[in-house]
This record gives C-alpha cells, structure tokens and sequence, in this order.
C-alpha cells in the first residue's frame, strides 16, 4: 500500500481544470491517472493514447496488471483507463464509446474516470444505463471513478478498495437484478 499526496492529487486535478483546450484538459487528467494507478502494486504502465490497427479509437491509458501481486487482482491482465474532463457530464453516448473500445480489446472491464459525474439525477439513469447495456450486450464492465472520489482517496488500498466495491456491485449485484427480474 502507497499514501497518495492529497496536496498532488488536488495540483494535478487544478491544471486540468485550468487547461484551456479540451486536449490539454484530457492529457493534464492523465497525468492523475498515472499518478494515482502508477502507485498501485502490480501495475506497470503498458501505454498512453494507443491506438487500435486501423487508427479508428484510442485508449487514454493501459495499464498490465499482474494479477499475482496487484491491488486490483480482481481485474484483468490489462487495464484500460478513460480519462473525461468536461464541463458538462459525462454522457451515456461517451460511456457506450468507450465500452464500445473496450470490447474491441481482450479486456472484460474499463475504468472511466470522469470529473463531472455521470448524466442522469443520481447515476440510476441514462450513464448507467449504458453501463448495464454495456454488460448485457457486450460481457463489459465499466468502473466509474468521479472527482469527489479521488478526492477522498488517501492511499492505494482505498482505490483498489473503492474499484472492488465498484466491481463485486457490477458484477454480482446487478447481474442477479438482470437474471431475476
């Protein structure tokens, strides 16, 4: 287990925010994702804006996890990370894009973090409901981390602990839902 720096964490969160272009917003966003999940034992940095063969999506960040020794040994071997700073939230359309590239890879869940929150009142509606779709169409899941968060986060063990509440309530919880209703 790694302490994050709350005064890091809240710096690099600013020059995303300050950041004038929606590119420059993006690329200041993945700097924290590398940072946060850099920190995470297990995980190694595999590539930043890779690109699919034909040039068509690109996946922000990809991270190899070495299940044996990974915080995050409930995920696979390779971890995409969406990375949305927006003014506005993050749409259901955004969300089924990026579990769209998701399910273009061997990977069976994504990580989206998303400054300004999902669409819908209380993340039960439209986001979500991609989220669901992307689990029932396409065997993704997709883990949403928001600003408010990252914001609490203080070490490794509370991400790695935040995603596997994120994962086991995907995985178990909403699928009995799906099965049974």
């Amino acid at each position: 287990m790694s302490k994050f720096s709350t005064i890091r964490i809240k710096e690099l969160l600013e020059k995303s925010d300050a950041a004038k272009l929606p590119d420059l917003k993006g690329a200041a966003l993945e700097k924290l994702g590398c940072y946060l999940f850099g920190k995470m034992k297990g995980l190694n940095l595999y590539g930043k804006n890779k690109f699919n063969a034909s040039g068509s999506r690109e996946l922000d960040i990809i991270y190899k996890n070495d299940r044996r020794t990974s915080e995050l040994h409930f995920l696979d071997g390779f971890i995409p990370i969406e990375c949305k700073n927006t003014a506005k939230k993050t749409t259901s359309e955004q969300v089924n894009w990026f579990a769209n590239k998701v399910s273009d890879t061997t990977c069976r869940y994504g990580l989206l973090l998303t400054l300004s929150g999902l669409t819908g009142k209380d993340e039960t509606e439209a986001a979500k409901s991609e989220i669901m779709r992307a689990v029932s169409k396409f065997g993704i899941g997709i883990l949403v981390i928001t600003r408010i968060e990252i914001l609490q986060l203080s070490s490794t063990r509370d991400l790695a602990n935040l995603l596997e509440q994120k994962y086991l309530a995907l995985c178990l919880e909403e699928k009995v839902e799906l099965e049974f209703y």
